[in-house]
């Protein structure tokens, strides 16, 4: 398959490099006036303090709270109470986590073993009544030697 010169030439054209222009003069470095920092700059700046702030911020608390668990603060423990750092709730879904696992290995929950020691006050309770109507019976290991 042959080209047509006139495609040839336009092809040739196009892989030509461009030519590049002479680079326009800059001024000297020393008659420019110092940057002024731009809103960019300035709201970068502006963010980071805000970072930081919040940063040392976290950091205080949570070494208060440290302090606080373990009893060993240098100043006094922070005024806001535990409650506001989520410790109280912690605790109480640790004791529910707890809990629902005791129940599922078949350990008796706290209000069923207060039933079984009301039902053990009431049949002692009623052993001791039959023993005071009886009058004749006598405590295990209290009788007559054999």
């Amino acid at each position: 398959m042959a080209t047509r010169p006139d495609e040839t030439a336009k092809l040739k054209k196009r892989a030509a490099p461009a030519k590049k222009k002479p680079a326009a003069r800059k001024a000297p470095a020393a008659a420019k006036k110092p940057a002024e920092p731009g809103k960019a700059e300035v709201l970068l700046r502006a963010g980071l303090k805000a970072l930081d702030n919040v940063r040392n911020d976290v950091a205080k608390r949570q070494a208060n709270v440290i302090e606080g668990l373990l009893g060993i603060g240098h100043g006094k423990v922070p005024s806001l109470g535990l409650d506001s750092f989520g410790i109280r709730k912690f605790e109480d879904v640790f004791d529910q986590r707890v809990a629902t696992a005791l129940q599922r290995l078949g350990i008796p929950g706290a209000d069923e073993v207060q039933a079984l020691r009301d039902e053990v006050a009431q049949l002692r309770e009623r052993v001791a009544q039959l023993e005071g109507s009886t009058g004749t019976a006598t405590p295990r290991g209290r009788g007559v030697k054999r």
